[in-house]
């Protein structure tokens, strides 16, 4: 436990700088590349429909660009890891109802994560929903001495 009350700090780092880079690649891909994000929404066995992928187009990728740019600030970093907790608690259900619901499984991933299968898309997004919340626990948690009352 000392070892970790020791290095808080680089761990809340790290794991800042990992949400950085996954959201900010992946809401740039979906900005860049719009139909591809849209048509994956609109064929979605779980979501589907015209209003889901016009909204979700838009507001998933602004969302994770948002979460990343509060993560770069140390006085906004913990309302980041919040929207990180938010965003992977959105994907990791999306992935559970693919996985376990879906009549059929679409591939719309792009870069590594296209090279997992949804099972292990659905690991991956658990470790990273376990890393917000230790994020969020280690900036929450004061790592001092104990103080004693008299």
């Amino acid at each position: 436990m000392k070892w970790i009350a020791r290095y808080r700090g680089i761990i809340v780092k790290v794991i800042c700088l990992l949400f950085i880079i996954l959201f900010v690649y992946t809401g740039l891909t979906k900005l860049l590349v719009p139909n591809l994000f849209y048509d994956s929404i609109l064929n979605s066995p779980v979501l589907g429909g015209r209003t889901m992928a016009t909204l979700a187009s838009w507001t998933l990728p602004l969302s994770e660009l948002a979460v990343a740019l509060l993560l770069i600030w140390k006085k906004t970093r913990l309302i980041g890891f919040y929207g990180a907790l938010g965003l992977m608690l959105l994907f990791t259900g999306y992935t559970v109802a693919i996985v376990f619901f879906a009549p059929y499984r679409p591939c719309s991933c792009g870069g590594i994560i296209s090279l997992l299968s949804w099972e292990q898309h659905l690991v991956f997004n658990a470790m990273l929903l376990l890393l917000a919340l230790l994020a969020i626990w280690s900036s929450l948690k004061d790592w001092g001495p104990l103080e004693e009352g008299p």
